[in-house]
This record gives C-alpha cells, sequence and structure tokens, in this order.
C-alpha cells in the first residue's frame, strides 16, 4: 500500500473550508432560512385565502321532491361545486405586529449568523496561531538535541583523554535523553493541534493533511497601543451579537402588541360562490338537462362581513400579555447582561494584551541573559572551572528561555487577533499575522 500524498492546506484554504462546512454554521444558516420563511408567511397573512371545494353524494330512500312537491323513494346522486375566499380586514392590528416581530427575529437570526462567521474565524485563527507556535517550539527542541548531542561527544572525548570522570559522560546521556523525550512532546502537541484543525474544518479522519502555518513577522510583534474607552465604543458598536441582541428585544416588544390585539374586535370579509347538480333536477323547459344546465342554472354566491368582539375568554389575553410582558423584561435583562459581559471581554483583553507585550520584552530579556550565561558556563567547563551540573543547567534554562520566548511571540499574536474578535472588527480576509 502506497502513502498517502498529504493534502496542503493553508491558513487561507481553511477559512475558506470552515465557512462552508462547519456545522455550528450550517446551523446558522439554517435558522435564517426558517426565519425567512416565517418572514413570508406573516406577509401573506395579509392577503386573502382561497379554497376550492367539491363533494358527491348518493341519497337514496324516501325524500320530499321540490319538483314534485311530494314524497318520493328514489335514488338521487348529487355534485357540489364551490369557491370561497376571506381576508382578514382588522385583527386588532395583530397581523402589523407579527410582521414586525418577524422582521427583528429575522434580523437577529442574520446578525447570529454572522457572529458565527466571526467564531468559526476565530476559532480557525486560534488554531492555527497554536499550531505555529507547536512547530515553533519543535525547532527549539530540535536546537536542543542538537547541542546536547554535541555537548555528549565533546564530553566523550573529554572522559576517553581521562580529563573529566565518567560519571560527567553519565549526565551528558541523561540530559540528552531528556532533551528527546521533550521533542517527542513537542511532536505530539503538533499532531493533537492538526487533529483539532482537522475536527473543525470538519475534514476526512482518514485523510492526511499538512497545514501550513505561516511564521510570525516582525510587524505583528509591533505593540499596538489600544485604549479601552475606545476600544469599548467599537465593540458596542460593531459586535454584531449586541444587535442581535437589541434586535431580539424589539421583536419581544412587537410580542406585546400581538398579545394586546385581542383585546379588540377582529372583522373579516367572506366571499363564496357555488353551485350543484342532481340526477334529478329538471327544468322548466327542460325535463332532460344537461350536467352544465343544471349547474348554470342553480349557480350563485354571497358576500359577508363578520365582526367578533371578544368578551370573556378566561383571562386568556390578560394572561398572553403578561407573558409578553414577561418576555420584554427577560430580554431587556439579557441585553443588559450582554453589554456588561462585552465590556468585561473587551477590558480583559486589552489589559492580557499589554501584559503579552511585556511578557515578550521580559522573554526576550531572559532569553538574552541565558544564551550568555550558557556561553559561559561552556567556556568554564572547556577549561574546567565549571561542573557538568552547571552546564547542564546553563543548557536547560537557555531551552526554557527560547521556548518561553516563542509562547511569548504567539501570545502577543494572539493577543491582539483576540481583541479584533472582541471589538468586532475580525476581518477573515485578513492575514493570520501582520
Amino acid at each position: 500500500m502506497h502513502a498517502q500524498t498529504p493534502e496542503t492546506i493553508t491558513f487561507d484554504d481553511a477559512v475558506t473550508i470552515a465557512l462552508d462546512q462547519n456545522t455550528d454554521l450550517r446551523r446558522a444558516i439554517n435558522d435564517v432560512e426558517r426565519q425567512d420563511a416565517t418572514i413570508r408567511q406573516r406577509q401573506f397573512d395579509f392577503g386573502p385565502n382561497l379554497n376550492l371545494s367539491t363533494s358527491t353524494t348518493r341519497q337514496f330512500g324516501r325524500s320530499f321532491s321540490q319538483e314534485e312537491g311530494a314524497i318520493v323513494n328514489q335514488t338521487t346522486d348529487i355534485v357540489q361545486l364551490g369557491a370561497n375566499s376571506s381576508i382578514t380586514v382588522f385583527d386588532g392590528f395583530s397581523n402589523i405586529a407579527s410582521l414586525r416581530q418577524a422582521n427583528r427575529q429575522g434580523e437577529a437570526s442574520e446578525l447570529d449568523l454572522e457572529r458565527t462567521r466571526q467564531d468559526v474565524v476565530f476559532t480557525v485563527m486560534e488554531q492555527f496561531i497554536d499550531l505555529a507556535q507547536s512547530k515553533e517550539e519543535v525547532g527549539v527542541r530540535e536546537e536542543e538535541v542538537e547541542v546536547q548531542q554535541q555537548q555528549l561527544e565533546q564530553i566523550q572525548e573529554f572522559v576517553d583523554a581521562g580529563s573529566r570522570p565518567t560519571s560527567d559522560l553519565f549526565q551528558a546521556e541523561a540530559d540528552l535523553a531528556q532533551a528527546e523525550q521533550q521533542l517527542l512532546q513537542a511532536e505530539r502537541e503538533v499532531e493533537v493541534n492538526n487533529t483539532r484543525l482537522i475536527q473543525t474544518l470538519q475534514l476526512d479522519p482518514f485523510g492526511t493533511y499538512n497545514f501550513e502555518a505561516p511564521a510570525v513577522d516582525e510587524a505583528a510583534m509591533a505593540e499596538r497601543e489600544y485604549v479601552v474607552e475606545e476600544a469599548l465604543e467599537s465593540a458596542f458598536d460593531r459586535r454584531v451579537d449586541l444587535r442581535a441582541q437589541e434586535a431580539s428585544l424589539r421583536a419581544s416588544e412587537a410580542g406585546i402588541r400581538i398579545a394586546q390585539s385581542n383585546y379588540w374586535p377582529s372583522l373579516s370579509l367572506n366571499v363564496g360562490y357555488n353551485t350543484n347538480w342532481s340526477s334529478t333536477a329538471a327544468l322548466p323547459n327542460d325535463p332532460d338537462p344537461s350536467f352544465f344546465d343544471v349547474l348554470d342554472s342553480r349557480r350563485g354566491g354571497s358576500v359577508g362581513l363578520s365582526l367578533s368582539f371578544p368578551i370573556f375568554d378566561r383571562l386568556q389575553r390578560r394572561n398572553q400579555t403578561a407573558q409578553a410582558r414577561a418576555d420584554l423584561r427577560q430580554a431587556e435583562y439579557n441585553l443588559q447582561d450582554q453589554r456588561q459581559g462585552v465590556a468585561l471581554e473587551v477590558r480583559q483583553a486589552v489589559l492580557d494584551y499589554r501584559n503579552a507585550v511585556k511578557q515578550l520584552e521580559a522573554a526576550e530579556s531572559r532569553l538574552r541573559s541565558a544564551e550568555r550565561l550558557r556561553d559561559a558556563a561552556q567556556e568554564r567547563y572547556n577549561l574546567g572551572s565549571a561542573s557538568i551540573v552547571e552546564l547542564s543547567q546553563a543548557t536547560r534554562d537557555f531551552t526554557e528561555a527560547a521556548s518561553a520566548k516563542v509562547q511569548a511571540e504567539f501570545d502577543v499574536a494572539y493577543r491582539q487577533k483576540l481583541i479584533e474578535y472582541q471589538i468586532g472588527v475580525l476581518n477573515p480576509d485578513a492575514a493570520l499575522f501582520e
């Protein structure tokens, strides 16, 4: 069996796939379509209905014959045809309020769809950043293994020459084994992040994929100034989930108007037209008329108005209105809570970004110091004035400092994207690191 060639997927490819296949997004699209159908239904509620009906009946036994004016014993076939239509003239403005409510709910579902798109894009961004970080971590651990291998070879020469004890060789071998173990853990983390992307993108689990995660450039690391007040204003203006909640609030207001419409009378216009045929029918000048002649002779119509005024409905109207008011209050509470939640998310995102920038500065300083200490420890060990324990510790400190710098770099990049996401300006077409 030949090995399957991995399919290369870039970040842009992943965003496109996620927006096309993500099940959460599909559910949001389905909800929009369902709300569109509700809006169309509410629009058609303003128009008339039209019903066509037909029925056939066979009567047998004794019955009164209008033609003969007497009781007869016979079998009669009857065909009835009819059409009727009705239109609501007035229903206490319920149809208007229902359409307004459906429009607001449709607006909310469309805004929820837009936020879901942002959720999907941000999830892909987050997982690509995790993947890129894990790959950089693998590079750090590979470099450590290479350094430990070189140290082991050097110490082997020292031990062979008798200038270092055999215990130094054992320590070097242990340090190399530990570095190789950490490399395996880093490689495993890459595979875990690959698996998460496969799940997010709903890809074939039996397929093999190579996700190309771009490296963080200097431009992405450039410090940006975020003002909390400006970020909050942007979030309150741009966050589509907030606007969706506001639309839901307006839909709840329309729900009160729908419930109150039951206190008003309703008026409808009804129009009907029908005819029938009987097998025993006869016309004055035609004792055996045709089917259509009978239908024509018996046709007729009606026009009527129907007025209904509610008197007592076992308090249903009052209960419905009270329920609608409770729903409105709940929507107001939800909007208030969501605004507070957005404010907290934005403030936290800005503070975390500022902290990430400081952490990166500290990590860079730590790495420079760790590199100097490692070089100094290596030189002193070569001269015989430092122990293998000191050299091993300096080497591990340098590796951990390099790993911390990688984590700090990607944390800054992630915090930038998180701020864009929290204030509602995340652009799915933008590069991952810019």
